[in-house]
């Protein structure tokens, strides 16, 4: 198992962690060391104790403070899903409209224009698709890291 010395505070603590997760360990210990900073900065003679107390606060205070942001981007995703979806529905309808209408009025052939935006109509509905794809995609990954 390895073993970490680290300096937070102006402190040095020796740690052991698993395998592997030595830059994770370094990253966190290099977020505790500024937050361990700032309060040096404003009561320079406060104990170990007091000082990583007051560090991990502030640190969890920030974390939540970016949980409650990743569940409002959630929310936003969620909404941007069923735009998406009704978006598409939409366009689904549409596109069936107008086939149905050329299918049941023969003599009416479609020109250019129409047949350009059924075209179009084609490609954004496969385009919506994607989207929704990628938000899903997105908001799994959101969720993941709320849990």
């Amino acid at each position: 198992m390895p073993e970490l010395i680290l300096e937070i505070g102006g402190r040095v603590f020796e740690v052991a962690c698993e395998a592997g997760q030595e830059a994770s360990l370094q990253k966190a210990a290099s977020l505790l060391d500024a937050e361990a900073g700032r309060i040096l900065e404003s009561a320079s003679a406060t104990t170990e104790k007091r000082l990583l107390l007051l560090s991990g606060l502030m640190l969890a205070d920030t974390m939540a403070g970016l949980q409650d942001e990743l569940r409002n981007a959630a929310e936003v995703l969620r909404a941007s899903e069923e735009r998406v979806r009704i978006a598409e529905a939409k366009a689904a309808m549409l596109a069936a409209n107008a086939a149905k209408s050329s299918s049941s009025h023969p003599s009416l052939a479609l020109g250019q224009d129409a047949q350009q935006l059924i075209a179009e109509n084609e490609a954004a509905v496969e385009l919506l698709s994607k989207v929704l794809s990628d938000l899903n995609e997105i908001a799994d990954q959101v969720e993941a890291e709320l849990s």
